[in-house]
């Protein structure tokens, strides 16, 4: 049997099909084939080498002071810039930021970017559940996507926010939404990546059910330095990454940034990712 082949190609040509196979089961035997015709995957399709790999799921958590809308923030930038992040490649793309959780403050943080180009839905979503958002907005981005070009990068913020009504404890509900995620990811052949919470006990990692953990393709851990406290650093961390070797941790600090001046005359200021050596 060469490379080319099916295995029902070699049973044809062997005549030692008895009776002919019902649709489902000649369309599963189309499928089968022999281990010796795989070739190795040497190009991983990335929108962030070592950190995001196109087309999958990833989840950035960690307990509240640790800058994480601020970091993804600054990831989404740097890929729709183009500008390689942490010192890794980067696939310049279209970015969408799901604000969900968007505060009065959001503009503030977009603001304080260098040279903010990506793209923002800002207000309530919904993904998982009857009413899931996750083909529309899916179809938006193929509008969009035929006028600015691919979307490289979803960004959703955050988890508990788009599962508002719904249990993140529950493995029911926690599979509706990674399968709006999914469906996203499938549509688009973006990445998308989820902001997530620790629960009281931060050492036990991501709040609500496991079944999450298991179906994501990476977790990024965000965690304050306890080795230096007092230099206020931030280590983030792939603390699982299913289809790449994991690029070292990127340290950060949150550096103040003056926007301006409100009404009264005092400083109106955000803050932006700053990477640590």
């Amino acid at each position: 049997m060469n490379g080319s082949d099916t295995i029902r190609d070699a049973f044809d040509r062997a005549e030692r099909i008895d009776a002919p196979l019902r649709p489902k089961a000649a369309a599963i035997l189309d499928r089968i084939e022999n281990a010796m015709h795989v070739a190795p995957e040497l190009n991983v399709p990335y929108v962030v080498k070592g950190w995001l790999h196109a087309g999958t799921l990833s989840v950035l958590y960690g307990p509240p002071g640790t800058g994480k809308t601020f970091l993804a923030l600054d990831i989404a930038n740097h890929v729709q810039n183009g500008e390689a992040w942490g010192g890794c490649r980067v696939t310049k793309s279209n970015v969408l930021y799901v604000a969900a959780e968007a505060g009065a403050n959001f503009a503030n943080r977009i603001a304080a970017l260098d040279r903010p180009t990506l793209w923002m839905l800002p207000g309530p979503i919904r993904l998982g559940g009857p009413d899931d958002d996750s083909g529309p907005i899916a179809e938006a981005l193929g509008r969009l996507s035929d006028a600015k070009g691919p979307f490289g990068l979803i960004v959703v913020d955050t988890l508990a926010r788009v599962m508002e009504g719904a249990d993140e404890n529950s493995g029911a509900d926690i599979a509706r939404l990674v399968a709006a995620l999914s469906k996203l990811a499938k549509a688009t052949g973006a990445h998308v990546m989820v902001i997530h919470h620790t629960g009281k006990d931060a050492e036990r990692g991501m709040r609500g059910h496991s079944a999450l953990l298991g179906a994501i393709d990476t977790e990024i851990r965000v965690s304050k330095d306890r080795e230096d406290p007092a230099k206020k650093r931030i280590v983030a961390e792939a603390t699982k990454q299913r289809d790449m070797a994991p690029a070292s941790p990127f340290v950060y600090r949150l550096a103040p940034v003056v926007l301006g001046t409100d009404a009264d005359g005092d400083p109106v200021t955000s803050c932006v990712v700053m990477r640590e050596p």
